[in-house]
């Protein structure tokens, strides 16, 4: 009886297994083992934007090199009905390799995509898919103006509808800690030469060791057929680019945020500056906001009526607000803030280091050697109060590249002044201006010795 069992049981899981070795795979099963490893990695879907391209990444997150012949983008909206919109050319994808396809000329995406409305696009053959993303079951809100739709983390199970793209690069949470602590102040003004000669400069300055741009908010507003092409440039190079606003300052003057005769704060100026580090991260797609003139030109303590209407708190409001506004993204945009060098200046300008850096996370003294007279020990000692009194926030140093006559200093002569700044706590350097002296190379001065 026991040998008799035991036959049946191998006849009957014989059977079993003939099933389901002999059934026949379906189109998409077929395409997933031909193509194994292969995803759609990144969508940029702006076709409804005049001034930007559509765009796909495809991602091979298998350990081994995958054939392309036969492959192609499938796109299914209101106009196309699953139509071939891509096709490989023959080749492979290796290992880890990315593919981006665009819909600038030549680059073989044959249609823009619209994020604003509903789409399918897939991954695979005629008759079946390796990957599909369908935008109203895995992400209904349409893309931020510069941002793209991501696998986060990279080549993973969980799209984000990021606000900043990562065209060609891993796709990953911005960590500001992590690119090296040097920094640019640039007008708008600056884009034009920047961008000259296929950016020359700016990726002179990128070999430099410059990591951080802080770009004057004019460039987005006034400028903002300049500031696309010069965003995807600085993020093709490298760059984080920061969204540099003139909080209290407007039309060429100031507009402090409390009205002196009224006694009553001002809530259209937190109003505007809102709007404004909005349309720099949702619109350009910023890696972080820079608040500059957020203080009183003198005299603030004029302002003082009341626990809620005074010019610290008006200071401390403005850096909540933009710390407020950036964690909303969780895409780990970056806050600073310019500083009046002077310490113990809460009568004068309102500023409070360590009320400011429990929001912001980076505050820049502008403690300029030649407009103030510092000597190397005052350079030090300058930082050093602000880095002893900023709460929770870093601090980097704002230098000068030009002379009290306005003339730009050599390489050399800045590298000196920047060697003697690294002699406090501070812990980063921003370099004013671009256009005036030489900026030296700076990719080894954060290293420690022995």
């Amino acid at each position: 009886m026991y040998m008799k069992n035991c036959k049946y049981i191998l006849v009957l899981a014989a059977a079993l297994l003939c099933v389901f070795s002999c059934r026949k795979l379906t189109p998409d099963e077929i395409v997933s083992k031909t193509y194994a490893g292969l995803v759609i990695n990144e969508i940029a879907a702006h076709d409804e934007l005049a001034d930007i391209d559509s765009w796909v990444e495809i991602l091979n997150t298998s350990t081994a090199d995958v054939s392309l012949e036969g492959l192609g983008l499938y796109l299914k909206d209101e106009y196309l009905n699953d139509k071939c919109v891509w096709s490989a050319a023959p080749g492979a994808l290796a290992a880890g390799e990315r593919l981006v396809v665009t819909s600038a000329t030549g680059q073989g995406l044959s249609t823009g995509i619209i994020s604003n409305a509903e789409f399918v696009l897939r991954l695979g053959t005629k008759d079946g898919s390796v990957d599909k993303f369908v935008r109203s079951e895995i992400m209904p809100e349409p893309q931020y103006n510069r941002g793209s739709y991501q696998r986060i983390p990279d080549g993973g199970d969980t799209w984000r509808n990021m606000t900043y793209s990562t065209k060609g690069r891993p796709n990953e949470i911005f960590d500001w800690k992590e690119p090296l602590p040097n920094a640019i102040w640039m007008w708008s003004s600056h884009m034009e030469p920047m961008m000259a000669n296929d950016a020359e400069i700016m990726k002179e300055y990128w070999r430099l060791g410059y990591r951080h741009l802080l770009l004057n908010s004019a460039a987005f507003t006034n400028r903002p057929h300049e500031a696309v092409p010069f965003m995807e440039k600085a993020e093709e190079i490298g760059f984080a680019v920061h969204g540099w606003i003139q909080a209290f300052y407007k039309g060429g003057t100031w507009n402090v945020p409390i009205d002196k005769e009224k006694k009553t704060i001002k809530e259209e100026v937190f109003a505007d500056m809102r709007e404004l580090g909005r349309l720099c991260i949702e619109e350009f797609g910023v890696k972080g906001l820079h608040l500059d003139y957020i203080r009183w030109p003198s005299k603030a303590s004029q302002y003082n009526f009341t626990k809620e209407v005074n010019s610290v708190a008006a200071v401390n409001r403005a850096c909540r607000e933009t710390r407020e506004l950036c964690d909303k993204y969780d895409e780990g945009l970056v806050t600073s803030a310019a500083l009046m060098p002077e310490p113990n200046t809460t009568n004068t300008y309102a500023q409070d280091p360590s009320q400011m850096g429990k929001y912001i996370h980076i505050l820049m003294p502008m403690c300029y050697r030649y407009s103030y007279g510092y000597s190397d020990t005052g350079l030090v000692n300058c930082m050093n109060w602000f880095c002893n009194n900023s709460a929770n926030a870093e601090v980097w140093s704002g230098l000068q590249t030009y002379d009290k006559s306005t003339t730009g200093l050599s390489a050399d002569a800045i590298y000196t002044d920047i060697m003697a700044y690294r002699q406090s706590k501070a812990t980063g350097i921003v370099l004013f201006r671009f256009g005036l002296g030489t900026f030296p190379d700076v990719n080894d001065i954060w290293k420690t010795t022995d």
